[in-house]
């Protein structure tokens, strides 16, 4: 497939002369500066893909024709669940950004009692940013589905409604028990669908550690050394994929 990637609507998807909506339009002849006879490679986000050759190019509206339907590549076989604090724009958003490069499926942005960010008003500005950031990283890195995420709630409203959950919670003071070492033993076992919470910049409260073990996760340190936020979720992404073979074959 080629380079250039493009997630459409379905209707879009599915017709037999493939019409761009306006926005991808004006990217591929303002942005990406692409010409008649070139190849891109059209998404459904429901694991399909398909190439088109670019026929007519206008800024309103690109045409283009469609080759056969084939399953779209990119994405992990085990299923991560980042739930993360919410933090500042920038930071927030590049972990959205480098957490769906890694694989992540699933972004539930949560509140905490030492969150730099307390307020979830303006939702539905959020996250139509944030759902843009997933898209456009989504292309670009060469996924088959766009990551999901949910509105933002609070992390002990999110433990009671996820109990029994298999994953682990990173936690700096933990002694003994090291990230990398516990996916060794719990990977075997065949589960798919896997959840990692990371705290805020201050790190969790021991309340809120004794929640998420009372739900089921499993407390885990990266290491002896003390992690930026964004340096951990970026970190426990990149073990968390290589123990499950998603970034070649490692020992871990």
């Amino acid at each position: 497939m080629s380079g250039n990637r493009f997630f459409v609507p379905l209707d879009v998807f599915n017709q037999a002369e493939t019409f761009f909506p306006p926005a991808i339009s004006k990217q591929i002849t303002s942005v990406l500066r692409l010409k008649s006879g070139q190849m891109v490679t059209i998404l459904d986000n429901n694991g399909h893909c398909r190439s088109v050759e670019l026929l007519d190019i206008d800024s309103k509206q690109v045409t283009g024709q469609p080759g056969e339907i084939s399953p779209a590549t990119g994405e992990p076989k085990v299923n991560l669940t980042l739930c993360v604090a919410l933090s500042q724009r920038e930071k927030f958003e590049w972990i959205l950004q480098k957490g769906c490069e890694l694989g992540v499926r699933h972004f539930i942005p949560v509140v905490t009692s030492r969150s730099l960010v307390q307020d979830t008003r303006g939702r539905e500005e959020k996250m139509d940013r944030w759902n843009k950031i997933l898209q456009e990283a989504s292309e670009q890195c060469g996924r088959g589905l766009i990551p999901s995420i949910n509105n933002p709630q609070k992390l002990d409203d999110f433990l009671k409604q996820n109990q029994g959950r298999r994953g682990y919670i990173l936690h700096e003071k933990v002694k003994g028990s090291y990230f990398a070492a516990s996916l060794q033993n719990s990977l075997i076992s065949g589960e798919k669908d896997w959840l990692l919470l990371v705290g805020p910049e201050g790190g969790f409260s021991e309340d809120e550690v004794n929640l998420a073990e009372q739900a089921g996760l499993q407390p885990v340190s990266l290491g002896p050394r003390i992690l930026r936020m964004e340096t951990a979720v970026l970190a426990a992404c990149a073990v968390f994929m290589a123990a499950a073979g998603e970034l070649g074959s490692m020992d871990l």
